[in-house]
């Protein structure tokens, strides 16, 4: 059920990021450069922090079959951690292969880089046992769980396990708990309740019905429950059941949202602290709204960042995308707002 890692620290610190997303393409933009910087601000924040390891949680590359590109980033990534000395704890997302993600997982525990990317007959939940001045600290790792594979794995009856929220719950029943001693998850699910509706963007993929949503009372024996999957920083009901949220911002619903990591330090049983370290990223992406002649105006500086632009002109302006490339080169989207355009203008002007 477990692997085993011992640490002598006075207290346990720990980085929770997620939502990776490596090689993803922003409104057709590559971003790779700007992936790599924020994976350099995530590295030395958690250096700079002292903290003895990184949760990863979910949706490391944007896609199953990951690019090369890609696959070299997270290898310079885990690298560079590794040199340092630090832990990774990182699992499968919902957009992620889980054979891939799992691959070598074995060797890599051996190297301090703990890895869950399935879960079914053979291989059970990993869990990683630290140790600090208040005893041990396990850190279980959850893959992307579905009814499907928890179902396939034969450890259910097959009637037992309909949702998500059941696929959930039967994996967590696994878990050996002991009463005196503190528990970590790592998840990658649609995590609700206690009081709470988490927000939801428009870059993550969801399924349509809420039929992926499951209960956070399942979660209450945790010390700390580190999520994926949601790419708003936000907590569910307490403040130690947290999305660490994306590192960047994915889709324009996104503009307002300030990015972080969470750095999270364990003391005895029930006393857990953690604070949001912002991450400021190598272009923004913001929405601009005003007429074409304002936005471009004479003398004006190019901007580097993505913006979408929301044009307010009475009529589409003929040649409004290429006199704000000039101000603007990385504009990803272009619309009329005025109320009193028809439908088919507005439209046009996309």
């Amino acid at each position: 059920m477990s692997s085993r890692e011992e640490h002598s620290n006075e207290t346990m610190k720990l980085i929770h990021t997620a939502d990776l997303h490596l090689g993803k393409q922003l409104y057709g933009y590559s971003i790779l450069t700007d992936q790599e910087f924020i994976l350099n601000k995530i590295a030395e924040t958690t250096i700079r922090e002292h903290a003895d390891g990184l949760i990863i949680a979910g949706d490391i590359f944007d896609t199953a079959v990951a690019s090369r590109t890609a696959i070299d980033l997270l290898n310079r990534f885990l690298t560079r951690l590794r040199e340092e000395n630090i832990a990774v704890f990182m699992i499968s997302g919902n957009h992620d292969s889980p054979e891939r993600i799992h691959y070598a997982s074995d060797i890599m525990d051996s190297c301090g880089i703990h890895i869950s990317g399935i879960y079914d007959g053979d291989r059970d939940i990993r869990i990683v046992d630290l140790h600090d001045a208040y005893g041990p600290l396990h850190i279980c790792l959850f893959p992307y769980l579905d009814p499907a594979s928890v179902r396939s794995s034969g450890r259910f009856p097959a009637e037992q396990i309909t949702t998500f929220d059941d696929a959930v719950a039967a994996v967590l029943d696994g878990i050996p708990f002991r009463s005196d001693e503190r528990y970590v998850a790592v998840a990658h699910q649609f995590i609700a309740g206690l009081g709470t509706d988490p927000s939801p963007s428009d870059s993550e993929r969801t399924i349509v019905g809420g039929i992926e949503r499951v209960n956070a009372n399942h979660f209450t024996k945790f010390e700390y429950v580190a999520l994926g999957h949601l790419h708003k920083p936000q907590e569910v009901g307490r403040p130690t059941i947290r999305y660490a949220g994306s590192p960047l911002k994915y889709s324009t619903s996104e503009y307002d949202t300030a990015k972080s990591v969470t750095l999270v330090e364990f003391f005895e049983k029930g006393n857990v602290t953690s604070r949001q370290i912002p991450l400021h990223p190598l272009h923004d992406l913001r929405i601009i709204c005003g007429t074409l002649d304002g936005l471009t105006k004479d003398g004006a500086a190019p901007q580097d960042d993505y913006v979408a632009v929301q044009l307010t002109d009475p009529l589409p302006p003929a040649d409004a995308m290429a006199r704000l490339r000039a101000v603007y080169p990385n504009i990803v989207t272009l619309e009329m707002i005025n109320d009193t355009l028809p439908a088919a203008a507005v439209a046009g002007a996309r």
